[in-house]
């Protein structure tokens, strides 16, 4: 079974954090929501920044506009 295809090659649970970023939630917020520690939400984005080629929050959420991560 071939896994989903996301776009910037990013993973499922990075895509879930994106679309949490890009909806205004802080690191923090994102961590609780997912039931992770704040320094693992944190990689994630940063791995997601590095993935997609951007440094702030708000170049990501506009990629992840524009990449229909979010609507």
């Amino acid at each position: 079974s071939r896994r989903p295809q996301h776009p910037g090659g990013l993973s499922r649970r990075e895509v879930e954090v994106l679309r949490l970023a890009a909806k205004g939630l802080t690191t923090r917020q994102i961590a609780d929501r997912l039931y992770i520690s704040p320094k693992t939400a944190d990689h994630h984005i940063q791995h997601i920044y590095d993935k997609i080629g951007v440094s702030t929050r708000a170049a990501a959420a506009l990629w992840a506009m524009q990449n229909a991560v979010v609507s």
